[in-house]
């Protein structure tokens, strides 16, 4: 399903109205308003560990007067829709996803947005593949052929000078099944994004490298959901609820092992089964922490979660480009899209301070 149509998806609807929990109008318990948080991570996979677990199992959520109930989604549009329907309070997905929404419905907005751009291209080293250029004439694997991935690397590949064929996409799953396909020559090339890329790099047994892209650069892909009234009229609850994220951030970024070990002991579904247990962790915490190094540093615009409005237009105006977003510039307008009344609030806090509790961390 391709991301223009998002607001026709009604499969992706049906599982955001059948999410539990209690999200537009929350209750107290013990003292703590009680929301849901839609994780757009079905697997909650070692990159969702600085979000999905950290903030709770650290006690940042109680600190800003939360109970959070993390409920997993099978993709960002999911987790999008979920907040939509009020059946979760606030998500973080994809800024391309979350734009479409918007321009769709207008009660939805996004308050802040993570650095970098974490979907990357790899390809074997020794096909000798290095910038998009040598992209031409190549298949690049995609999970899907609806991936915001397949949008990415066809970004980075006009950028180049280099028009991408449709054709040279090819949907080929992830993990195993991409290593496979690289072994058979199906593919000479793969877009996916960092974490995921380092699982298929150590099945496929041979280093890879990223193929070098002006996109790399862009910053913003990833966006702090929530709904417009929430904003308005709960702005406590919003602005706590994504300084306990941004906490969690900075403390991943610092021990990105302790993170995952506090990840597999909530989820432990979440843990692999197979294989050496020491090296799982070594593979989860190096996936993190690659995370990290993208996601957790302060905005362009000087603060957690906020980018300059050059680098969202930016954004905005090679999805537009790239045909990922639908419409016109108008569309997106940055003030229709960006609320960031509230970025202040949750960069209230002490980023030493969290940063020394995840030194001195020492787990039960």
């Amino acid at each position: 399903m391709n991301i223009k149509n998002l607001a026709a998806s009604s499969a992706a609807l049906a599982l955001a109205i059948g999410l539990t929990g209690c999200a537009g109008s929350a209750t107290e318990a013990d003292g703590l308003d009680k929301v849901t948080f839609a994780v757009a991570d079905q697997s909650l996979s070692a990159t969702s560990a600085s979000y999905a677990t950290v903030p709770g199992s650290m006690g940042y959520f109680k600190e800003a007067g939360l109970e959070v109930e993390m409920q997993p989604v099978e993709s960002a549009l999911a987790a999008i829709q979920s907040v939509a329907s009020g059946n979760s309070f606030c998500t973080y997905a994809s800024t391309y996803n979350a734009l479409s929404a918007i321009k769709d419905d207008p009660n939805l907005v996004i308050v802040g947005t993570t650095t970098g751009n974490i979907f990357r291209v790899i390809s074997p080293e020794s096909l000798g593949i290095k910038t998009s250029k040598d992209l031409t004439g190549k298949s690049i694997g995609v999970s899907s052929l609806t991936s915001i991935a397949t949008d990415i690397a066809s970004i980075g590949m006009r950028y180049d000078g280099v028009e991408p064929d449709p054709n040279q996409f090819l949907a080929v799953g992830y993990g195993a099944q991409t290593a496979q396909a690289f072994k058979n020559n199906d593919i000479q090339a793969y877009s996916g994004f960092d974490g995921p890329n380092m699982v298929i790099e150590s099945l496929l047994g041979e280093p890879v490298v990223n193929v070098a892209s002006a996109a790399d650069s862009m910053t913003g892909t990833s966006s702090l959901v929530c709904r417009a009234k929430d904003v308005a009229e709960k702005p406590d609850m919003v602005s706590g609820l994504w300084t306990a994220f941004f906490k969690a951030l900075v403390f991943s970024q610092e021990n990105p092992e302790a993170a995952v070990k506090m990840h597999w002991e909530k989820f432990p579904a979440s843990k692999p089964t197979q294989g050496d247990e020491a090296e799982n962790l070594k593979m989860a915490t190096g996936q993190l922490a690659l995370r990290m190094k993208t996601t957790a540093q302060v905005g362009s615009a000087g603060h957690y979660g906020e980018q300059t409005d050059k680098d969202m237009q930016r954004l905005i105006d090679d999805g537009l480009e790239g045909g990922i977003l639908e419409g016109s510039g108008s569309d997106y307008a940055l003030e229709k899209m960006f609320n960031y009344d509230l970025v202040d609030e949750y960069n209230d806090f002490d980023a030493k301070a969290v940063i020394k509790q995840a030194r001195e961390w020492q787990g039960k």
